[in-house]
């Protein structure tokens, strides 16, 4: 049985736009390039939490306090992307989502 989508175009899209232009601030404020490792971590009451991927990240969720509804996460041994983690929270903190 297919996967019913959780997410309406509309929806999906404005999702995109803003994970597309975080990861985008991202790269250009550190110089680096994405771990192709790199998911996305959403609290599990979001829409977003239903779905398996989107712009070519898989969705893993959790369950957990954090000042933001979702976030990027790669393997620990990526220990120099860090500073990619950092300015994605710059850009939400900067860009509220909605």
């Amino acid at each position: 049985m297919k996967k019913i989508d959780p997410l309406n175009a509309e929806r999906r899209s404005k999702y995109a736009d803003y994970i597309t232009a975080a990861l985008s601030f991202a790269t250009s404020e550190t110089g680096l390039q994405w771990p192709v490792a790199t998911i996305i971590i959403a609290k599990n009451y979001l829409k977003l939490a239903g779905v398996d991927e989107i712009v070519g990240l898989r969705v893993y969720v959790v369950d957990m306090s954090s000042p933001v509804d979702f976030t990027v996460a790669f393997p620990s041994y990526c220990e120099d992307e860090r500073r990619l983690q950092t300015a994605f929270r710059e850009y939400q903190e900067l860009h509220d989502f909605d």
